[in-house]
């Protein structure tokens, strides 16, 4: 009797591994397929969530006697001219930055060439006038140039994505209710048809809130920065301000790369040490109030989620989709929670995403 109690027990863990075996290949296959698969689900993702952002406008304008397909073209047509007029705001600020750049490389490979200079002739032997100085002006040069080129090689790939994004965006806000209709019409009892509903409503509210209010609060931290920029006399704090509200959606690296940029600007703007690192600090400051008290308090424990795992999972993203895809991994890791949640597609191991403590997952030391 025990032996074939131990041979049931020995064939159960060779089950239970192979199928964590298969899961583990499904992952990677999973991993693979979207990371050669980026030029074609991008488009797809981001359209889906502006139409789960934008969808509740469309229904107002429904229910104001506005067809839905002029609903969707009205509400797509504003917020592209949000963003032309935004980004018609930032560019000449934006490009006056980018010029000072290399006035700045140049004074830094200076500095080092003076520091590299004497170490030069100790290794050579000979006094070697300013040899560090030029190959670090060459290697700027170089960096420069292949940066400008990768720029323009992927202008064209940008330019279709964003019309590919307008168009999926439109038929998402067109016919998205009518498909998810047809979804739970599809499946076969009742039980399935109503978990179908409250899964795809909750879907909808939760991305939808979740989206407008780190949208206002991104919003919100943009205009202190903003402010605070400006008071400490810092040049073009609105494009500072812009900065923080975009870079703000991507937690912990989001508001860490700003915080080396903001460093930089008081570098060019300051000489003074503490007026150097009050730009920064200031951003600190302020990002932490909003990380701490607004963020949590907005937004509750309902998007509680372990601030490793949102670390671990936006990286995760940024390697398959660059920077795109840590804007938007934060959204796929709610849309991942519920979905796991209703369809129990891990089971119980959907309680590993639960954070602890009171911390929310847009908690950061520099945030979301």
């Amino acid at each position: 009797m025990n032996t074939k109690t131990d041979v049931d027990n020995r064939s159960e863990i060779k089950t239970d591994r192979r199928m964590a075996g298969l899961n583990i290949l499904a992952l990677i296959a999973v991993a693979y397929t979207l990371y050669f698969a980026e030029t074609l689900m991008v488009p797809i993702c981001v359209a889906g969530f502006i139409a789960l952002f934008s969808s509740p406008i469309v229904r107002l304008l429904l229910v104001l006697k506005i067809p839905r397909p002029l609903g969707a073209i009205l509400v797509i047509g504003g917020l592209l001219c949000a963003v032309v007029y935004v980004l018609g705001l930032l560019v000449d600020p934006a490009t006056r930055w980018l010029e000072v750049i290399p006035a700045v490389m140049e004074r830094l490979s200076t500095e080092v060439g003076d520091v590299a200079q004497p170490l030069e002739s100790l290794r050579n032997g000979v006094g070697s006038s300013g040899g560090g100085g030029e190959s670090i002006e060459q290697a700027v040069d170089s960096t420069l140039q292949n940066v400008i080129s990768v720029l323009a090689e992927t202008t064209v790939l940008f330019a279709i994505q964003v019309g590919a994004i307008i168009v999926i965006t439109y038929f998402f806000l067109v016919f998205g209710d009518e498909l998810m209709r047809n979804i739970v019409r599809a499946q076969e009892s009742f039980s399935h048809k109503k978990t179908t509903v409250v899964m795809f409503q909750t879907i909808q509210n939760d991305v939808s809130r979740y989206v407008l209010v780190i949208s206002l609060i991104n919003v919100g931290l943009g205009a202190a920065t903003a402010g605070a920029m400006a008071c400490l006399g810092v040049d073009d704090p609105l494009l500072w301000g812009a900065l923080a509200t975009i870079l703000n959606f991507a937690p912990y690296v989001g508001p860490m790369l700003l915080v080396i940029i903001l460093t930089g600007v008081g570098f060019i703007e300051f000489y003074q040490i503490f007026h150097v690192l009050s730009v920064p600090g200031v951003f600190l400051v302020l990002n932490f109030i909003e990380c701490q008290f607004v963020t949590p308090t907005l937004l509750g424990q309902r998007f509680n989620i372990n601030p490793l795992l949102v670390v671990l999972w936006m990286f995760a993203w940024g390697w398959l989709w660059g920077a795109v895809g840590m804007l938007i991994a934060i959204p796929l890791l709610v849309c991942f929670r519920i979905l796991a949640t209703h369809l129990d597609l891990v089971g119980g191991w959907v309680k590993v995403l639960n954070g602890g403590f009171s911390s929310s997952i847009f908690n950061s030391s520099s945030e979301s």
